[in-house]
């Protein structure tokens, strides 16, 4: 799987917390994994997660990823996902 990280501007806690979710969203989903980005949604979502199938598995697995990272460095709540397929706007 091609590989892009790119960073804009200084990286942020949150952006720190975006790149360890991502290493176990590697993990857990492989190929069904096609991004995520740091985000400013008018919902108040802050990372963007594009999947090729949006299903309850994939939204728990998700879930289950977010919750192990904030747990991990103590930022409950932190995390705030916008989760997508490639066709959604």
């Amino acid at each position: 799987m091609p590989l892009k990280l790119m960073v804009k501007e200084t990286v942020s806690q949150t952006d720190s917390l975006i790149i360890k979710l991502f290493e176990i969203l590697m993990k857990k989903l492989g190929d069904t994994l096609l991004l995520v980005e740091s985000y400013e949604g008018w919902d108040g979502s802050n990372v963007r997660i594009i999947v090729r199938v949006k299903n309850d598995e994939i939204i728990e697995k998700i879930f289950d990823a977010i919750e192990k990272v904030e747990r991990e460095y103590g930022t409950a709540g932190k995390i705030i996902p916008d989760i997508v397929t490639p066709d959604e706007p």
